[in-house]
């Protein structure tokens, strides 16, 4: 049987630790944090979003783009509208546990 911590550490050595550390300076950001977390409930677009966490449509829009770009988000076109949904089921299973690790807590 293999011992889970030696494991951990072993793989701790191979991931990049600064790719790992970036995901978490990205999701510090807390209109990307609220973005994401109304992504986790449905498919959205920039103006349901902007209604939802009262920013400016290019706030929101900007947001989008960095989190796009790291492939965290993914879009697609309906007619004239974007709409956007999380592409990783790894974030979304962080923003959950974040979220009930902080409920469990209080």
């Amino acid at each position: 049987m293999t011992n889970p911590i030696k494991y951990k550490q072993n793989k701790l050595q191979e991931i990049d630790l600064d790719r790992s550390l970036n995901l978490f300076h990205i999701l510090r950001n807390k209109t990307r944090f609220k973005i994401l977390l109304l992504l986790t409930e449905q498919e959205r677009n920039v103006t349901e979003i902007r209604e939802e966490i009262q920013q400016s449509q290019s706030a929101i829009s900007h947001q989008l783009s960095l989190l796009k770009e790291v492939n965290i988000v993914r879009s697609r076109r309906i007619g004239r509208k974007q709409y956007y949904s999380i592409n990783d089921s790894h974030v979304e299973q962080i923003i959950d546990l974040s979220i009930n690790h902080v409920i469990e807590n209080c």
